[in-house]
């Protein structure tokens, strides 16, 4: 009986935990899926529509086409299997974590990689570099 009320009591506290923060206090759908809008690099092209909620306080994107969104964490790991120490630098920032991070194929401006200090570090630019 004491076990489950301490699980009734932290419930509520770990759903707050899994909530997806917001920008302006709006949460962010991509295809109807919650996302942290922040961490994902998505091709303007590709945006067919932007709706604002200002009621419910939400903004719905929706995409052209439902193109494949590529985790940035396997970027790292293809890297790495050779054993290789690697970075992922996206429109100068540094990505500290990668497996947070999305992105389109088409998303893409430029990519390039090189080592510096037996550190490989791929450097990418995005379509949308002004507007992050």
């Amino acid at each position: 009986m004491k076990k489950l009320l301490y699980i009734l009591l932290l419930l509520p506290f770990a759903t707050i935990a899994q909530e997806k923060p917001t920008v302006n206090g709006y949460k962010t759908y991509l295809d109807n899926k919650q996302v942290d809008i922040t961490h994902y690099f998505i091709d303007p092209a590709n945006v067919a529509n932007v709706h604002t909620d200002k009621t419910n306080k939400e903004v719905h994107i929706t995409r052209k086409e439902q193109t494949e969104l590529v985790c940035l964490a396997d970027i790292l790991k293809e890297i790495k299997k050779d054993g290789a120490n690697a970075v992922i630098v996206v429109n100068d920032n540094l990505i500290q974590k990668p497996e947070a991070y999305y992105m389109e194929d088409n998303s893409l401006s430029s990519m390039s990689i090189e080592k510096v200090n037996e550190v490989t570090r791929i450097k990418i630019t995005t379509k949308n570099v002004g507007e992050n």
